[in-house]
């Protein structure tokens, strides 16, 4: 820590150093001309004898003299206070950012200024008050989950101990809700690891590409959701064209689970869930459209964004953690793709585009 105020205090000396050169060559150059050229210009004129000139000239040096080390002197004196006050808020960036480090929230830094120091501590007090509200919503996210991961645990310990103790016969109705509460417990669990698959990805650089039918990846992951679709009595219809492109198949299968995963939670009605794959020139487009409640136009954005949660949702609060749109758009973004949301009249149309 005091090596690193010094830095700055070195910088302020260095500075208000090297302007106090700058001044005093510029003064001494500047008087060394004005006093040769009055000299020349008196000599030249004649009207002084010898002595007089003489005692004129050290007169004219002295005052030269006096006026340089003024001015150097105020001129030093004024830099170093402005260089302060410039380096000041840089201070309070670094005892700020030494705080985040040390897990504690620090207050904003204070200082109004247009000029690129101004803009860098609006940016940074930008970045803290983002950082407060991930962090708010993090512990809320956690905390909610934490609570909702009691009931069926609970819920499986009371079935378990009543089997146990031949309180209960193992009917197809106990194994129904036991089978329920697994099943609940399980995408709890899966809440959790999107924590820590959010922050896997975000370090990721997706390098492990290669060229692979998408209509086949595709397929697999309809696959994998053909029964739930079917238990839940939704009809898939799909029309998906063949095309190779390079990419990362395990992240892709992942963005395409989570958006059929979203269309068999939230769809609602009897119609079906039409799933397109479609060849363009330069990209492959994906779309999956079912019916549910309009999301708003505004909203269409901030769903994609990290922890963020539908308010108008009529499903538990706590059925998500705000993340999976997230990680779906980050991995298309590190395909070089786009992603987006196309909403009206009750249909939710999500798509994503990758560069062939």
């Amino acid at each position: 820590m005091f090596r690193k105020n010094n830095m700055f205090k070195g910088l302020l000396f260095r500075l208000t150093s090297l302007n106090v050169l700058m001044i005093t060559l510029s003064i001494l150059i500047s008087s060394f001309a004005i006093y040769q050229t009055a000299c020349l210009l008196v000599e030249s004129m004649g009207e002084l004898d010898p002595g007089r000139q003489t005692q004129f000239e050290s007169l004219l040096l002295q005052y030269l003299i006096v006026f340089s080390l003024l001015t150097i002197s105020i001129g030093s004196l004024l830099h170093f206070y402005m260089t302060k006050n410039l380096i000041r808020p840089i201070r309070q960036l670094i005892h700020s950012t030494k705080q985040v480090k040390e897990g504690a929230t620090p207050e904003r830094v204070d200082y109004d200024s247009n000029n690129e120091v101004g803009e860098l501590v609006d940016q940074y007090n930008d970045l803290l008050q983002q950082l407060e509200t991930n962090n708010k919503l993090r512990k809320k996210m956690i905390t909610d989950l934490s609570h909702e991961i009691r009931t069926p645990v609970q819920n499986l310990n009371g079935y378990l101990y009543a089997l146990k103790n031949g309180d209960m016969a193992p009917t197809t109705e106990v194994t129904k809700s036991l089978f329920n509460e697994s099943q609940r417990l399980k995408q709890l669990i899966n809440q959790f690891d999107q924590l820590k698959d959010w922050d896997l990805i975000r370090e990721e650089s997706i390098i492990q590409k290669s060229k692979i039918d998408i209509a086949n990846v595709i397929h697999q992951c309809i696959a994998v959701y053909q029964w739930n679709f079917e238990n839940a009595e939704i009809p898939l219809d799909v029309k998906v064209e063949k095309c190779v492109i390079e990419i990362h198949e395990e992240r892709i299968q992942q963005v395409i689970n989570n958006l059929l995963d979203n269309a068999l939670k939230y769809h609602e009605g009897q119609g079906s869930v039409q799933i397109k794959g479609v060849s363009h020139e330069q990209s492959y487009e994906f779309k999956i459209r079912s019916r549910g409640n309009e999301i708003p136009e505004p909203e269409h954005e901030n769903i994609f964004k990290r922890y963020y949660r539908l308010q108008s949702s009529t499903s538990n609060e706590s059925s998500g953690t705000g993340l999976g749109l997230a990680i779906v758009k980050e991995i298309i973004h590190k395909h070089n793709g786009k992603i987006g949301l196309n909403s009206t009249n009750h249909i939710n149309e999500f798509w994503f585009s990758l560069p062939k």
